[in-house]
């Protein structure tokens, strides 16, 4: 993190210290995980430093073979989203796709494996048909849509999040999201605008809205390292460019506090200033929830992951979604999770193991751990 996101003086230091102990193969293997290869060749650019041949090369397959995949998945979602509006189905690209059209100068700089887009909840079926229609199916297709959606519902790890993943034959992928949380959907497609992506007019959400969506996704991944990396080094972007527009920004503020994301967004400007990076938000408070979900991030970085159950403990919320789930027929609503963690190449364990696990997690917190867990848990509740 330090090499990709502090300032230049930092990052060429930790450039030299990767150098001299010989990791750069490792930094290769921790930024294929992060999806974040784009970003690593850029920096090294800027910075006029260089790895070792074999790591170079490798670095250039890499990042050529990304700029094309990224190429063709925004070439997709622009697509998609015509044939929506064709049909007058309102949508906006957000996440990777609006990063690239509004803080990168192409999808050389950025990598993407999907396109996010949002619609309201009732363009869903529509929407399906449609993309169906062009040769797109679901990715859980065990069971009907109305079983997906009761799932997805009952699923306390979506945190508030309601989407279905599509993919066609060439291997293209979208997510199409109807529901995100407590933010409210008219107002994000509402003030959505349209931008020149590979030449084509594309509605994204505005940047106020960019930085809240990254960040929403930050705290629904429970700020682990692997799962948000990129994540952070969007919202440095994101930073930058409010910091230009005041409107932008406090529109940002101010609809971070009506939709319970003003402590994810101050523990993600924490972060960002942790490593050398500028955030024009006000400094959180020492002790404040703000910087216990920022340590909880700097503290997985630094060691390993937490066990993602853990913030179901300290949210009787979440309990109630289980029980539900449970409710809703035990083995069809496992069966489903199944599925959705293969699809996600997450690794499925029975759930006397699972449990198992998460004893043995819990019973080795510390106060102070606890307390991060806490203060993530209350944070994901509040996305509901």
């Amino acid at each position: 993190m330090r090499l990709l996101a502090a300032t230049p003086e930092d990052a060429t230091t930790a450039a030299s210290e990767i150098a001299a102990h010989g990791e750069w193969s490792t930094v290769l293997e921790v930024c294929k995980r992060w999806k974040a290869l784009p970003t690593l060749a850029a920096r090294l650019a800027t910075l006029g430093q260089s790895m070792p041949r074999l790591e170079a090369d490798e670095l250039r397959r890499a990042t050529a073979a990304q700029f094309i995949r990224s190429s063709l998945s925004l070439r997709a979602g622009s697509e998609a989203m015509q044939w929506l509006g064709a049909a007058g189905i309102r949508a906006a690209a957000f996440k990777g796709g609006a990063v690239i059209a509004m803080l990168h100068a192409n999808a050389r700089d950025r990598m993407l494996q999907d396109v996010d887009i949002l619609i309201r909840s009732e363009d869903l079926v529509p929407t399906l048909t449609i993309l169906e229609r062009h040769g797109y199916r679901r990715d859980i297709a065990a069971g009907s849509l109305a079983d997906y959606v009761a799932f997805v519902k009952r699923s306390p790890g979506a945190a508030g999040n309601r989407a279905v993943s599509l993919s066609n034959r060439a291997g293209n992928h979208l997510d199409i999201h109807w529901k995100l949380g407590r933010l409210d959907t008219e107002v994000l497609l509402s003030t959505a605008r349209t931008v020149q992506v590979q030449n084509v007019g594309t509605t994204v959400v505005r940047p106020a809205f960019g930085l809240l969506l990254t960040v929403h996704h930050a705290v629904r991944n429970d700020f682990i390292p692997d799962e948000i990396a990129r994540d952070i080094l969007d919202c440095g972007g994101w930073f930058r460019l409010l910091a230009t527009d005041p409107g932008e920004l406090s529109c940002a503020l101010e609809y971070a506090r009506r939709w319970g994301l003003d402590e994810g967004v101050r523990a993600v400007s924490m972060i960002v200033e942790h490593f050398g990076g500028d955030s024009p938000l006000p400094v959180a408070a020492t002790g404040s929830a703000a910087a216990s979900l920022a340590e909880l991030y700097l503290l997985q970085l630094d060691s390993e992951p937490m066990n993602a159950d853990l913030p179901y403990l300290a949210s009787p919320r979440a309990v109630v979604q289980i029980l539900s789930g449970a409710l809703f027929g035990w083995r069809r609503y496992a069966g489903m999770m199944r599925e959705f963690e293969a699809a996600n190449g997450e690794e499925s364990l029975p759930l006397s193991q699972r449990v198992k696990r998460l004893a043995a997690a819990a019973w080795r917190l510390s106060p102070a751990q606890w307390r991060r867990i806490r203060a993530l848990a209350r944070a994901k509740d509040r996305l509901l």
